[in-house]
């Protein structure tokens, strides 16, 4: 029997007086990989960022190997073995791939860093995590989400872990680098560490994890073995209901083409993109990292140059400069990045859902009228189901799957005819997954565009009409209706027949 590696015992924290932990209690293995799920706001993060000394517990104690341990903060926490990978990326954007992965300990000798020794480490890091394309000299801001996630991951595996903490380690990866990342998770089991991997999809919980902690409203509902508990019952106790089915059946009718692209090509990520959107439908985008996706629907929206092609919108040839352009346009782009692209994480959920239409809550004078703004703010909250207590509330207090409705919510009050949106559900629980979903469907109803790009498997499945297939840059496969399979979008996206 394996031996108890931590116990957090009668975990509780408040703020302003509201319980965000209730009396938890959470044990993990030597060797076990331990699934944590719950909601957004279900307390799975809030604990763990205990564990990690980001916040400090307003009861309960912690053993690490029997012994009483107090963790102060994150360097203590490094200090006890104790890695963390969050959903917000702490990595240092202007520097380099190899100074990323071993800031914390650079190989040096008498205080001058051992560049070669650094470099080749990191080489052999990036083959095996696939990104044998990236160079370790290489600065991480110019690398993709995905890419980054991975080079994060691996700056925890190159330190001495005991106990390394997954939170939706693979919600920007696609099914080849969530392989690759599962491989080395066998591995580090192997070797003895303990992991726990917070992730909202379920069908990763089940082949990764030995056991699962469910949470629900700060308190710990059970923990269950993934070998004999079924997606069903691990719903119902994170939502203490039955879901429902998580994808509506649809059978939409198309309109007129809404957005049209011809021949784009980037100077290095895409070349030769063509493919169109119609009213009422939904297409999706898929491929591997660094198949181009994310940069097509930036050139389109304005963010990044494309060096040849053609834009036109409702028939009409277009050159967008920025996005202010493409709001005119009735185009909107919700982007993998909420936190840093999305949204004003310092500014209220009222602002952050009227930025965007701002000019036109404003009076003939220019003034904002205060009084529309509200009312616009409180009827995005109903018609969203965004939780907060009040539209002055800060932005970056609400939930991941709230903040993501806010971002969709923001785009809709342009009233757009073409909603582009990268990664919808990243970092979303189940529940707010199914209600995006719902979103999305009843725009395509209602007749708007939707370009989706996924990583995501069963979304790209289920939600769209259309799958342009993505590899290398290049789009090689155009798949509808039945065509859209497992099978057919793996072996399309990674070069197979």
């Amino acid at each position: 029997m394996a031996e108890q590696l931590l116990k957090m015992q009668g975990i509780e924290k408040r703020f302003s007086g509201v319980y965000a932990l209730r009396h938890v209690d959470f044990t993990l293995n030597q060797g076990e990989v331990r699934g944590l799920i719950g909601e957004n706001g279900a307390g799975k993060s809030t604990l763990m960022k205990v564990l990690g000394g980001d916040y400090q517990a307003d009861a309960g104690k912690i053993y690490l190997n029997g012994q009483e341990i107090h963790i102060k903060d994150a360097e203590t926490a490094n200090q006890y073995g104790i890695s963390f990978i969050h959903q917000e990326l702490a990595l240092f954007p202007e520097l380099n791939i190899a100074t990323n992965i071993f800031i914390q300990h650079l190989p040096s000798a008498h205080g001058v860093v051992k560049k070669r020794e650094m470099h080749a480490k990191a080489g052999e890091l990036l083959a095996e995590f696939g990104l044998a394309h990236c160079h370790p000299e290489q600065t991480v801001g110019t690398l993709q989400i995905g890419e980054q996630q991975l080079v994060e991951i691996m700056r925890c595996l190159a330190m001495d872990t005991k106990i390394l903490v997954l939170d939706e380690p693979t919600s920007s990866l696609t099914s080849r680098e969530v392989d690759t990342l599962f491989r080395l998770i066998g591995k580090m089991k192997a070797k003895g560490v303990s992991i726990v991997f917070i992730s909202h999809r379920l069908d990763e919980l089940f082949e990764i994890c030995d056991n699962i902690t469910v949470m629900r409203d700060g308190a710990v509902i059970d923990t269950v073995s993934a070998k004999t508990t079924s997606q069903k019952e691990l719903i119902h106790m994170m939502l203490g209901r039955d879901q429902g089915e998580m994808y509506e059946a649809h059978c939409r009718s198309f309109g007129e083409e809404r957005l049209r692209v011809e021949g784009l090509t980037h100077k290095k990520r895409f070349r030769d993109i063509s493919f169109s959107v119609r009213s009422g439908e939904i297409v999706g985008l898929y491929g591997l990292l660094g198949s181009g996706r994310s940069e097509i629907v930036r050139s389109i929206y304005g963010l990044e140059p494309f060096v040849s092609g053609d834009v036109f919108v409702d028939g009409e040839k277009v050159r967008i400069k920025d996005p202010a352009q493409a709001g005119r346009l009735g185009i909107g782009l919700v982007t993998e990045d909420r936190r840093i692209e999305g949204l004003c994480l310092q500014h209220s959920v009222q602002r952050n859902l009227t930025i965007a239409c701002i000019d036109r809550l404003k009076r003939l004078l220019g003034y904002l009228d205060v009084k529309a703004e509200r009312k616009k703010a409180e009827e995005n909250i109903r018609r969203f189901n965004i939780a907060t207590d009040k539209p002055s509330k800060i932005v970056r207090y609400l939930s991941g799957g709230n903040q993501q409705k806010v971002v969709i919510a923001k785009w809709l009050n342009i009233e757009p005819n073409i909603l582009i949106l990268d990664e919808p559900t990243r970092g979303v629980d189940v529940g707010a997954k199914k209600e995006i979903y719902s979103i999305l469907s009843e725009l395509a109803e209602q007749g708007m565009a939707l370009l989706v790009i996924s990583s995501e498997l069963n979304e790209v499945i289920n939600l769209c009409d259309r799958v342009l297939v993505l590899r290398k840059g290049q789009l090689v496969a155009q798949l509808e209706g039945e065509e859209i399979t497992k099978e057919s979008l793996l072996a399309t996206s990674m070069g197979g027949n």
